[in-house]
């Protein structure tokens, strides 16, 4: 009851003040400080918030969903896995939920949805023969961009650095490939234990038999028409997953390439290394595939001297250092995005505060943003290599010769390995059209990020929402979203476009009931308090100091929806969104 009775406090002050958007550190930048009044209830509010939030919430490895039962009710109307149908067109399984993808996005949905909804029974498919999406086909030194402690699901912590609350905010600690393959392991054991989950992966979806209702897996490697067995589902919804992730060992070359060239994707780079044989390398690519390939390459004995590194066009990098200070990043935010007159000075400004970097300051500021994050002492190194091509996309690769879009240059077909980190598709993002909802009857997509590129925490978010709420137009009203394919493209401004969407996807959050209550207790968010050690002076200074990071949003909203900006003349698609709260 002692416990209790200062979180009930926290909701009875926050429902007292309509102005109050309260979810977590970075979203103090919600709260509109105009009246004495409600500044008063703020300071209140966040000393109680922080002295319940000083006991950890949760800090078990086991899930909270242990329920082995699946009985039909309001929101799972089909009823448990043990029903089956042996019908004409062979086994039938019925499930609630038939997810389609186990990738981030597919085990982050499911993981709260078994927590939020203790009766739901899922069927789990994926052509691949483990859990983790792309993480199954990276490149074997690959690392997370962002800290573990928020990436994954909620009920099973990833980070390292832990601290009396759980785990720490620490942009040092970042999971290795192997390392999430193994935490996604852990999750799907998670996930059949509860007898509510069953999982088939090396399979196909297909929609076939659309009049009986029926969805039907297929093996991965037996094409549909090809024979061999199959199972049909029955599903009250159906979950898939819309996103551009391909990395280059999931596909071939993008161009045409001479049978004599050593051509590999990066995941071959460790193995060539070791092996001494190529004299040089040529690196294709230099998103965050190819920022890795070189700083592996440096790092393991390839002097700067024998690479190459193909260009296409320069890209902002988000620099790890600053990240470390979480705080220091809301108010940098605040004065790059609210208080310059275009998105192209706010990213000079990020420069400046070193959030951003580039791999030549003297060239024009870079035209893609495309989220890569390295440290300082990466950027240092990449800037070392000496041979940088600029000549646009590559077209071919021919004996001796590479092809690019405004020229060639030539290269030792012998002594040589090119390095595939060229990205397939212009965006990794999702390019939604306008008419796009992530609810629509039977069917919720997920892909679209409603988090700051944050696919754990936006496919958490949707099934809290799918949870909550009833009607697809009211949980469609909760998902903001860069919507429109005008407006996918990486630049600068989408990075200003998402954070603008999680903020008004935030506010609607909150009003939703237990909305609050699940964002402060999700690890899946940056923003948790539990994930940092922040003290409640130089938070409230920060807020209502000179700094005034408190209504940070509020700022950000009349910036963009003002058209603010000279370079922007948009508000990234939010006027096409069904909202609960549109005209904020």
């Amino acid at each position: 009851l002692i416990l209790r009775f200062p979180l009930a406090l926290f909701f009875v002050l926050y429902a007292l003040s309509p102005n109050l958007h309260v979810s977590s550190i970075f979203s103090l930048c919600c709260l509109d400080p105009s009246a004495p009044s409600t500044m008063v209830r703020s300071i209140l509010l966040y000393i109680v918030a922080a002295w319940t939030l000083s006991i950890p919430i949760q800090s078990s490895k086991l899930p909270r969903y242990t329920s082995p039962n699946s009985m039909p009710s309001r929101k799972n109307p089909v009823g448990g896995l043990d029903n089956l149908d042996d019908t004409a067109g062979g086994e039938i399984l019925q499930c609630d939920y038939l997810v389609v993808g186990a990738g981030t996005a597919g085990m982050s949905f499911v993981d709260t949805l078994l927590t939020e909804n203790p009766s739901a029974t899922v069927i789990l498919v994926d052509r691949n023969d483990a859990a983790g999406g792309h993480w199954v086909h990276a490149y074997p030194f690959c690392k997370l961009h962002q800290p573990s402690c928020f990436y994954g699901v909620n009920s099973l912590p990833l980070g390292k650095s832990r601290h009396k609350k759980g785990e720490l905010y620490d942009v040092r600690d970042r999971a290795t490939k192997s390392e999430i393959l193994e935490y996604y392991r852990t999750v799907r054991e998670q996930f059949e234990a509860t007898g509510r989950v069953r999982c088939f992966f090396g399979v196909e979806y297909e929609r076939s038999e659309e009049e009986r209702g029926v969805h039907r897996i297929v093996p991965a490697r037996q094409r549909p028409g090809g024979g061999g067995s199959s199972v049909g589902v029955r599903c009250g919804k159906l979950v898939t997953v819309a996103n551009a992730i391909t990395v280059p060992s999931m596909r071939g070359p993008l161009v045409d390439v001479d049978d004599s060239v050593h051509f590999a994707p990066v995941n071959d780079v460790p193995s060539s290394v070791a092996s001494g044989r190529y004299e040089h390398y040529v690196v294709l690519g230099n998103g965050k595939t190819g920022a890795d390939a070189i700083v592996y390459l440096l790092e393991h004995g390839i002097s700067q001297s024998r690479i190459t590194w193909v260009i296409s066009r320069d890209v902002w990098y988000m620099l790890r250092d600053a990240l470390q200070d979480y705080i220091g990043i809301a108010a940098t935010f605040d004065r790059g995005m609210c208080r310059t007159n275009s998105v192209e000075e706010c990213f000079l400004l990020f420069e400046k505060a070193g959030l951003m970097g580039r791999l030549d300051p003297s060239l024009p500021p870079p035209r893609i943003f495309k989220s890569p994050v390295v440290s300082g002492k990466e950027l240092d190194r990449m800037r070392s290599v000496q041979t940088v091509v600029r000549l646009g996309r590559v077209t071919a690769v021919e004996k001796d010769t590479v092809v690019l879009e405004r020229g060639s240059f030539d290269f030792s077909t012998e002594e040589t390995l090119l390095v595939d980190c060229m990205m397939e598709h212009e965006s990794v993002f999702v390019d939604v059209g306008a008419d796009f909802h992530i609810f629509e009857p039977g069917r919720i997509t997920l892909g679209p990020l409603t988090s700051y590129y944050n696919p754990s925490g936006s496919a958490a978010r949707i099934a809290f929402l799918e949870c909550a709420l009833d009607d697809d137009d009211e949980k469609n009203g909760c998902c903001y979203f860069v919507r429109g394919k005008q407006y996918a493209t990486p630049t600068p401004e989408y990075m200003v476009g998402m954070t603008y969407m999680e903020a008004k996807s935030i506010k609607a959050l909150m009003k939703v009931e237990g909305g609050a209550k699940f964002y402060l207790n999700s690890r899946t968010f940056s923003e948790n308090p539990q994930h940092h050690r922040v003290g409640m002076l130089r938070l409230l200074w920060l807020c209502y100091g000179p700094k005034k990071l408190a209504g940070f949003y509020e700022r950000l909203f009349q910036k963009i929806e003002s058209k603010g900006y000279s370079d922007v003349n948009h508000c990234w698609g939010v006027e096409t969104l069904t909202s609960r709260d549109i005209e904020t």
